[in-house]
């Protein structure tokens, strides 16, 4: 039998032997702390028996991430119309920040180790500015070279979840070539866009003190996003919030969460999720990002 183990932070890293790992579904959130915890959002390690539904669609969250499969040696991912073109990815790979709902194959993934990093946070790690890596996968051996290509055979020789994720947490850092400190800009933008994903590029440009064109330049350089697609999937997030919260009529769920109208709202889950609200709050994975197809 399955016994589900979740662990964050303010737990610390439990005891947890390998064999134990191979029969109890483990769940470890890590939030590193300064510099790094600047950077990354947390560090997380997931195994256990997948979901019966192969697919699912994965609700942008203007982040970027490292994804390091540990039961295959393979990443897939699916593009093209209906989402039928598979393409193949070696077992660590970085995922720039993405601008549509992703779909990922939850059969391959029985144990996963993951780095989720804060808007803007992957740029001290890997050479490509976010901007190149929008809607991409990157195998980890083409941005890190010879080491990048070892990574995940160095995890996988780690007795224990914990072991792993120290493993990777200290690759980032080994690996940071440019300094562990934000642009203020850019912090500044990301903090008033995080409180009002409403504020237009104008507000913004004259708050900041700089000319739309270096906004959006220097905001998609850090994020891969631009402020206006950015401020789109922070208003989002507002509507997964509230899906959990209330069953709200669609039209009044549109006019708290800052959309025209329905229609508006109806556009941009189809955008953002795949689907329309009602197949959305129907198909979606408790409250996670993940949309069953």
């Amino acid at each position: 039998m399955n016994r589900r183990r979740a662990f964050d932070v303010a737990e610390g890293f439990p005891d947890i032997d390998a064999e134990e790992a191979m029969q109890a579904d483990i769940h470890i959130c890590y939030r590193p702390a300064p510099p790094l915890g600047r950077f990354v959002d947390r560090l997380w390690y997931w195994e256990g028996v997948p979901p019966a539904q192969a697919r699912h669609r994965m609700v942008p969250d203007g982040c970027a991430c490292l994804i390091i499969n540990l039961f295959e040696d393979e990443i897939r991912d699916y593009t093209g119309a209906d989402d039928a073109t598979l393409v193949r990815y070696g077992g660590a790979v970085v995922v720039g920040a993405c601008s549509r709902y992703s779909v990922i194959d939850t059969h391959e993934q029985r144990a996963v180790l993951g780095v989720t990093f804060r808007p803007g946070g992957m740029a001290p790690f890997f050479a490509p500015s976010a901007d190149e890596l929008i809607n991409t996968h990157v195998d980890l051996r083409d941005v890190w070279g010879s080491e990048g290509a070892t990574v995940r055979e160095r995890v996988l020789e780690q007795p224990t979840p914990q072991r792993r994720l120290r493993l990777v947490e200290h690759e980032l850092l080994r690996h940071a070539f440019r300094p562990l400190q934000r642009r203020p800009e850019v912090d500044f933008l990301l903090v008033q866009l995080n409180a009002r994903p409403d504020l237009s590029i104008a507000s913004l440009t004259e708050q900041a003190g700089l000319s739309a064109r270096r906004v959006t330049r220097l905001f998609a350089l850090e994020t891969g996003l631009t402020p206006k697609l950015y401020a789109r999937i922070r208003r989002f997030d507002k509507v997964l919030r509230m899906l959990e919260a209330a069953d709200l009529p669609w039209i009044d769920l549109a006019q708290h969460c800052g959309y025209f109208d329905q229609s508006h709202l109806i556009n941009e889950c189809r955008a953002l999720s795949g689907c329309t609200p009602p197949e959305l709050r129907a198909r979606r994975i408790g409250t996670t990002r993940h949309v069953a197809i």
